[in-house]
């Protein structure tokens, strides 16, 4: 047996070191040079797609403005559209409205139009309003020479029969021209546009309904407004309707210019007015007719646009030409006007950038080529269409452009440098601690040498994953600190599991959690317990290594794959190797790279922010970023009754009944340092909240004072953490923090694996294989599965990196994680109540799992109570189902009735051997 076990030992450190070898190459690999903070921002990139076709009768493409233009099913429709096919419209040229439709497609060697498409749209039409939709193009309004329009219809691709459909929708209350709209859900929103006169209509329709009809909503509080901009975009929490500039033609026949921005807030139903449009020097600025797309978490861009000083002028001479009633004076001023026209100098080419959440513009650029208005922006893909439109007056381009952010992200070999050292300790610590792991109780409970501070840091540690690591900056960031005290319940949860759980973990000699629900109720629902923790440990691990993963390689340009194996199989090595002990130490290490790292990113931002306190207090007031108490009685979001009821719940599962916490109290010498151990871990949540949700909020105030240094490369509000790591800390310094990213996933993995391998060996092998007593085998079983467990989440985590697929697996996870709160719950009320019986938990447990389904899709309770539903339901569903049945078992020890705080428990043998 010996030598078996050593056999293992040695395969497993000679696989360590080809492994460590192979990853560090690829890591070389990977290495593009050095990088200097801030070079990572990116820019826009343009190109182009084939022109617009030939009209059927003409000899060049003239192109449009006013298209209707959308994607449905990865095709460009583009369809309508006004143009002047004879001459300028100052020397009499006649306005022509088209009926054609246009299909380009993607093929293998580029973009095709397609010739045979026969349909036409019902009118010749223009200037009206194009959303894409998951159901087609909707075409809204618009008008040719003869009328407004009121029609509303989808232009549908049909990829089996390769033509164009056209659904009918309801028409519009009151026909409108040049309106402007977006999709929010199913839920359509078009605003303003010109009928009999300038509209403030601001109507909905919900493609979603049976009978679908137009409702009229609450108006933007300012002017009414025609060829204004709007775009859908998430204001850090989520999709808003945001509304810019536009204009009003008055009465003398001059436009009134708007620079004025509003919001509109779904849930709530109410608007806000935002910062005005700017020029990206702090000037507010008058446009129109422009081109507007969202773009990376929380940006809007402008491409373009009508500024109004040129358009004003050309409309004064107009409105002097109407009422001149000299012939002379008409023609001078007709001269003029023509003049103008003959040497327009098209219409504005910055490309502005607008940032929801930091409510700051910034300036990006200019467009390389001759700016189109009066045409829609398209998302296709990655890429943004602008299609068509109109360059001067009266002259339209047939040109297509697309344009996509690029960016050229470089880490730099000092970066690659420290955190290759770094990863590289981690692998040497687990080698070092392999020495020690002669048996399954140094593999699972480190033999209790593990001093009760290091217990409590890695308690700390396995609970704050590179999510949190991201998130809790990335939610203060976008929003308040709302969330703080949900951190901090685990303080107040904290005694509660040193005077009712630990003792029974403790006393009764157990190694799983999970092992207290066989002695304290039957088999099936200790077997049921490690099931759904099994369950639910795999579905985590695939998203804590993959989400994390992600977000790196956006900031980093590590690609995400080897981000993946990187974490994945270093994990593997030092848990395999080391046990519970190394994982232990080395969520030790990783906490103090963590905070260590956190605090000096904070000193570095508010460094570099370099503005009074007065100021930045003054600002984080009037912008609400520092609200904690909501105390509305709201459960539908994060008022104060839900994160303060939501969080002990919660605390209290995870605490109370999860392996991967519960384990760490059986590390230490008795159950006075386990109880030491509690505490550390439950203290350090208030320093570290507090650093977390500072480094959200300076953050915010970074971005506000600096808003060029926020681009749409960061892709979601998760990452903008990283990002800032990357682009404006020191090399080096910013290879330490993102060592720290690292560093909390990999503090979640071991963890999750190691436990995963004791529940699997101690309650399933151990079962199956009663007679291994000397325990070889048991070690080298738990050691193998550990490496089957971390390569199921490291490939799985790879899978769905390839295949888009992680919102399936989180839907999974959900579902397994619907039952957490009622195991929490069979474990509380086993320990409260001596009339709790196997059955009857059995039965509150399922119970409380289909309560929880009821919970999460019928009502819009908050998911951070949906602990505190399962939790309640299991206990009291148990505890009523118990009533049905008979029990005769000892409960000697193993309720708070019959295991006193110093009372000496018998020993667990007494119990296995209890009547199941």
């Amino acid at each position: 047996m010996e030598t078996r076990s050593s056999l293992i030992d040695l395969l497993f450190m000679k696989v360590s070191v080809y492994i460590s070898c192979f990853l560090f190459f690829l890591w070389g690999c990977d290495v593009h040079g050095q990088s200097s903070s801030g070079d990572n921002l990116g820019v826009f990139a343009y190109g182009s797609m084939p022109d617009l076709p030939l009209e059927k009768g003409d000899s060049s493409s003239l192109g449009y403005a006013g298209m209707f233009a959308g994607v449905h099913e990865n095709v460009l429709i583009l369809a309508g559209g006004a143009n002047f096919p004879e001459r300028e419209p100052w020397k009499g040229g006649k306005k022509h409205y088209s009926q054609s439709v246009h299909v380009l497609e993607k093929t293998e060697n580029g973009y095709q139009w397609l010739e045979d498409i026969d349909i036409q749209l019902p009118d010749p039409v223009a200037y009206g309003a194009s959303i894409s939709t998951p159901q087609g193009v909707l075409c809204i309004g618009g008008e040719n020479q003869n009328t407004i329009f009121k029609k509303v219809y989808l232009l549908k691709w049909n990829p089996i029969y390769r033509q164009i459909e056209i659904k009918y929708l309801p028409d519009l209350p009151v026909a409108l021209t040049n309106a402007t709209g977006g999709l929010i859900g199913t839920q359509v929103l078009l605003a303003g546009g010109e009928g009999k006169k300038v509209s403030n209509a601001f109507l909905s329709l919900n493609l979603q309904d049976e009978k679908p009809q137009w409702k009229s909503l609450k108006s933007w509080p300012g002017e009414p407004r025609s060829h204004a901009m709007s775009v859908v975009q998430s204001n850090g929490q989520y999709e808003c309707f945001y509304l810019f500039g536009g204009r009003q033609k008055k009465e003398n026949g001059v436009s009134e210019l708007y620079s004025n921005a509003f919001c509109y807030d779904p849930k709530l139903e109410e608007w806000k007015e935002i910062s005005p449009l700017q020029d990206g020097e702090g000037n507010p600025l008058t446009l129109s007719a422009g081109m507007a797309s969202a773009q990376g978490a929380g940006h809007i861009v402008f491409f373009g646009g009508v500024r109004g000083k040129t358009f004003n002028h050309l409309e004064s001479l107009s409105a002097s030409l109407s009422m001149a009633e000299d012939s002379l004076k008409a023609n001078k001023i007709r001269q003029s006007r023509n003049a103008i026209l003959e040497n327009h100098p098209g219409f504005d080419n910055k490309v502005l950038v607008y940032h929801t959440v930091t409510d700051s513009w910034h300036r990006l650029g200019d467009l390389p080529f001759k700016t189109s208005v009066t045409t829609t922006a398209v998302k296709w893909g990655d890429e943004i269409v602008l299609p068509s439109g109109e360059i001067a007056p009266g002259v339209r381009t047939p040109q297509i452009h697309t344009v996509w952010f690029q960016k050229e992200a470089v880490f730099g070999w000092i970066n690659y440098t420290v955190l290759g050292v770094y990863l590289g300790s981690l692998v040497l610590m687990g080698i070092l601690i392999s020495g020690k792991q002669h048996s399954t109780d140094d593999f699972f409970k480190a033999g209790g040498r593990v001093p009760w501070w290091a217990a409590g840091i890695s308690i700390f540690g396995t609970q704050l994953s590179a999510i949190t690591f991201m998130a809790i900056p990335a939610k203060t960031f976008a929003t308040d600190w709302t969330l703080f005290f949900l951190l901090m319940t685990i303080i107040m949860v904290a005694p509660v599991i040193i005077y009712i759980f630990l003792p029974f973990f403790r006393r009764l000699n157990i190694t799983t959690a999970y092992e207290y629900l066989e002695l304290r109720y039957n088999h099936t629902v200790r077997l049921i317990g490690s099931l759904l923790y099994v369950g639910l440990q795999l579905g985590r691990l695939g998203i804590v290594l993959l989400l994390p993963s992600l977000a790196l390689s956006v900031v980093t340009g590590i690609d995400v794959t080897l981000c993946i194996l990187v974490m994945g199989l270093l994990s593997i090595l030092y848990t395999v190797l080391g046990g519970i002990e190394a994982v232990i130490w080395t969520d030790v290490i990783q906490v103090v790279v963590l905070l260590g790292g956190a605090l000096v990113c904070l000193g570095f931002i508010f460094f570099e922010i370099n503005e009074s306190p007065e100021k930045l207090w003054a600002l984080v007031q009037e912008n609400h970023k520092t609200k904690i108490f909501d105390m509305d009685m709201d459960f539908t979001g994060t008022s104060f009754w839900v994160v303060l009821i939501g969080g002990i719940a919660s605390n209290m599962v995870q605490y109370g009944s999860d392996q991967t916490v519960v384990q760490r109290y059986l590390t230490t010498k008795d159950e006075k340092t386990a109880a030491n151990g509690i505490t550390t871990g439950a203290l350090m949540a208030l320093p570290s909240a507090l650093i977390f949700f500072s480094i959200g909020t300076a953050l915010y105030l970074f971005y506000k004072f600096h808003p060029a240094e926020l681009t749409p490369a960061v892709q979601n509000t998760d990452s903008i953490f990283p990002f800032y790591i990357v682009t404006q800390l020191p090399v080096g310094v910013s290879g330490l923090l993102i060592a720290a990213v690292f560093a909390a996933a990999m503090s979640s993995l071991d963890s999750s694996m190691n436990s995963v391998a004791t529940v699997v060996t101690t309650d399933f092998y151990k079962k199956l294989f009663p007679k291994d007593t000397t325990g070889k085998n048991t070690l080298g079983f738990a050691r193998w599965v550990t490496v089957i467990v971390g390569a199921f989440g490291t490939g799985f985590a790879v899978i769905m990196a390839g295949l888009g697929l992680p919102s399936l697996w989180d839907q999974f996870n959900m579902i397994i994680g619907l039952f957490a709160g009622g195991l929490g719950g069979i474990f509380l009320i086993g320990m409260l109540s001596k009339k709790v019986n196997g059955n009857g938990a059995l039965m509150g447990l399922v119970l409380s799992a289909i309560i929880q389904v009821g919970v999460k899709y019928g009502t819009d309770l908050s998911i951070h109570l949906y602990a505190l539903t399962g939790l309640v339901s299991a206990m009291l569903l148990s505890y009523l189902c118990s009533g049905f049945f008979e029990s005769k078992r000892n409960l000697e020890g193993l309720t708070v009735h019959s295991l006193g705080i110093n009372k000496s428990v018998p020993k667990r043998e007494k119990y296995e051997k209890a009547e199941l």
